[in-house]
């Protein structure tokens, strides 16, 4: 489409900061692009993706304004950016109130109004908000989004201008709509969620992921580990309560550990237990999860708790036991890469300082069925 972004550079490079601020206990907003988009904003990784990108602008005075609602005109221009459209020798749009418009914003209604991502008629209204409801028409135009689904949204019926288009939208997990149920079409669409419409678009890893991570009870998995020695790990399933999936993990010497792998709405965590029921790890990966997506955990209070951040949602990985792809992958404060398969959890863990594997998958084998 266009465009080109080294983002898997910036996103390392932002994380090294954050965690660098982290440590002298600075204010992590310094590190953004805008002003007034800190590091805690939900929209901090698809608003930097974009004005890198070049889609979107900010404001002279070095912010960005993410809570203001984006305009006719706004969309016309960033969707020619982002869509790198031709605006020369197009045929007037035809409206009657572009007349306090500069000519490269014009030039971009021309341009996407000649594409049909617009529609024609007497008025374009270039300094009115977009609803979410338009906007959800225009993406669709401009990037021939098609797909079903059986979500509905209440405020949404089936007689709704932009019913069809909305429901694409959620087709193609753009939106999710808000916690009530609600899509709010008739609401102005917000520079952030444009931004974070757009960039779902563009990019899928920022797509949130709500399922999945943990470790697939059909199969027995094993593992080598490489820290200046060699070793093997065998996942074997047991059984299953209310606490979650119960996996027994043994060494070469028969010596066992009893782990407990649970997936529900909150995330997927897998605790490992001694006999006297003593937790020793605790990894966690919280739902949802996406590409920026970053959290700290310590399973001990007197432990430093650990930062993790998700670098990719898309990577693909080839180890003994096979390749794997679309593969998670998540950098942590403590110098390790983790990848983690959707459908069967863990891959392969990667020494950062050696750039060595010193973990992972090597066979992958399936469990008979009883």
């Amino acid at each position: 489409m266009g465009v080109h972004y080294n983002w898997k550079q910036w996103l390392w490079s932002s994380f090294i900061i954050c965690m660098l601020i982290f440590c002298v206990k600075v204010n992590h907003g310094d590190a953004a692009t805008f002003k007034d988009v800190p590091e805690s904003h939900p929209s901090i990784f698809e608003i930097e993706f974009l004005a890198d990108s070049g889609i979107i602008k900010g404001y002279q005075d070095q912010t960005f304004k993410p809570s203001n609602n984006v305009t006719n005109s706004q969309v016309a221009l960033m969707i020619t950016r982002a869509l790198n459209l031709n605006v020369e020798n197009r045929p007037a749009p035809g409206f009657q109130d572009l007349g306090k418009i500069d000519e490269v914003t014009y030039k971009a209604i021309a341009a996407v109004v000649d594409e049909g991502i617009f529609p024609k008629g007497d008025t374009f209204r270039p300094f009115e908000p977009i609803t979410r409801g338009e906007m959800a028409q225009v993406l669709v135009n401009a990037f021939h989004l098609k797909g079903t689904t059986n979500q509905e949204f209440k405020d949404v019926s089936k007689n709704h201008t932009f019913y069809q288009a909305i429901k694409i939208l959620a087709a193609n997990n753009i939106t999710t709509g808000f916690e009530d149920g609600t899509f709010k079409p008739s609401q102005p669409l917000t520079r952030a969620h444009f931004s974070t419409f757009m960039s779902r678009i563009i990019e899928p890893d920022f797509i949130p992921v709500s399922s999945g991570f943990g470790y697939n009870k059909q199969y027995q998995y094993i593992y080598e580990l490489n820290e200046g020695y060699t070793a093997r790990e065998y996942f074997s399933y047991l059984s299953s309560d209310e606490l979650g999936d119960w996996w027994q993990v043994s060494d070469e010497n028969n010596q066992y550990i009893h782990y407990v792998n649970r997936i529900d709405k909150k995330g997927f965590t897998f605790t490992g237990y001694l006999e006297n029921e003593e937790i020793i790890t605790d990894f966690h990966i919280p739902y949802p999860v996406k590409r920026g997506t970053s959290w700290s955990y310590s399973f001990k209070d007197e432990y430093q708790p650990v930062t993790y951040v998700v670098t990719s949602m898309s990577e693909k990985i080839t180890t003994p036991a096979g390749t794997f792809h679309p593969v998670m992958e998540i950098v942590s404060s403590d110098g390790y890469q983790y990848y983690y398969s959707k459908e069967l959890g863990h891959i392969c863990t990667k020494d950062l300082q050696t750039n060595a594997i010193v973990y992972q998958l090597i066979d992958l084998k399936k469990r008979s069925s009883k």
